[in-house]
């Protein structure tokens, strides 16, 4: 009955892919960033996405701001449809979390920003996608666009994941986003982005004084993400490149 009514939500909501997953895949997330860190006694995933129009990445004019505005509408939807789908699960009787994609995030151990969850290997794990090179997640036909909603539960779902042939993943000999980085952040090896080399080249945030940001984070990592949840998220930041996805490959509809 549950995932009955997950998919009702999923075909009401045009979701482009919605995947279950056993909270134990994500167990060796580091620590402080696991499901049951989250939800004690957490068991299981739900990952859903939308894409992202690929024109609006292709427009000769005003392609940042097409893309920050689009994606800030999609993360107050996705994170909606979280709140509502966990709401559902603990009407049957469960605990449910939902998993934000943009904010609140924090400082992690690294020193970098972070989610408290990781909904890229979420996506992974529900079979959405795999983890491409540009450390995001790929799907076969929509690439890099797509933008990931999730909850966490202590519901055990039935695993749901994506029919049809396997992704193939990044082709072996494609660097388009490595090369196309202009920081190079980059690390096609380990799948990974270097956040904070990303963010500094590409958040424009007027609102947060980057000075103090990086002193609160030397000195009260709490501090500083409540400073950058406030003042440097949603509409109040833009970003100036998103070249790892314009200029992805992936996908059928290329």
């Amino acid at each position: 009955m549950i995932t009955k009514d997950i998919r009702k939500i999923s075909e009401s909501e045009n979701f482009a892919a919605l995947g279950f997953a056993p909270a134990s895949d994500l167990a060796g997330e580091p620590a402080g960033h696991r499901p049951e860190d989250l939800l004690p006694g957490a068991r299981g995933l739900v990952s859903f996405a939308v894409p992202v129009p690929r024109s609006i990445y292709r427009t000769p004019v005003h392609a940042e701001e097409m893309v920050c505005r689009t994606q800030s509408l999609l993360y107050r939807r996705l994170d909606s449809i979280a709140v509502r789908i966990a709401a559902l699960l603990e009407e049957q009787g469960e605990q449910a979390l939902p998993v934000f994609g943009c904010s609140p995030m924090e400082i992690n151990r690294r020193g970098d920003v972070a989610g408290y969850l990781n909904q890229v290997r979420m996506g992974a794990a529900a079979g959405i996608g795999v983890i491409g090179r540009n450390g995001l997640l790929i799907n076969s036909r929509y690439g890099s666009r797509l933008m990931l909603g999730g909850v966490v539960t202590t519901a055990l779902l039935p695993a749901l994941r994506r029919r049809g042939p396997k992704e193939p993943g990044c082709p072996s000999n494609c660097r388009i986003c490595v090369d196309a980085c202009p920081v190079r952040a980059i690390d096609p090896e380990k799948q990974e982005i270097k956040v904070m080399r990303c963010l500094a080249h590409t958040a424009r945030t007027p609102l947060m004084s980057w000075p103090e940001f990086v002193l609160r984070r030397a000195v009260r990592p709490d501090s500083a993400a409540r400073l950058m949840n406030h003042t440097a998220l949603d509409e109040h930041a833009l970003h100036v490149c998103s070249r790892c996805v314009a200029l992805c490959p992936y996908g059928l509809d290329d």
